[in-house]
């Protein structure tokens, strides 16, 4: 999956979210009754900006504003989480 394939595709989350790990840094997703994940914040953060609404890009672009890192550095890192996400069926794109 590159960027350019889902720039402008609109991915939307499925499950919801539980509560967080016992430790406090992951957070748990329910997917279904015998599906529960335990993911890492970023991967949280990307997840819950899933809406359906919010295009690929425009959700790297709102990261990158508020990371205050350039587009380009972080496109790779967002598209690997989304493929991750993707391939655990917690988006759907």
């Amino acid at each position: 999956m590159s960027y350019d394939d889902i720039k402008d595709r609109k991915p939307r989350r499925e499950g919801e979210y539980v509560d967080k790990s016992e430790d406090g840094e992951k957070y748990i997703i329910k997917l279904s009754d015998d599906k529960i994940y335990e993911v890492a914040a970023v991967a949280y953060y990307i997840w819950a900006m899933c809406d359906g609404d919010r295009t690929v890009g425009q959700i790297i672009q709102e990261i990158s504003k508020e990371a205050q890192i350039e587009e380009e550095q972080i496109r790779g890192p967002i598209v690997a989480v989304l493929e991750q996400l993707q391939q655990a069926a917690l988006i759907s794109i």
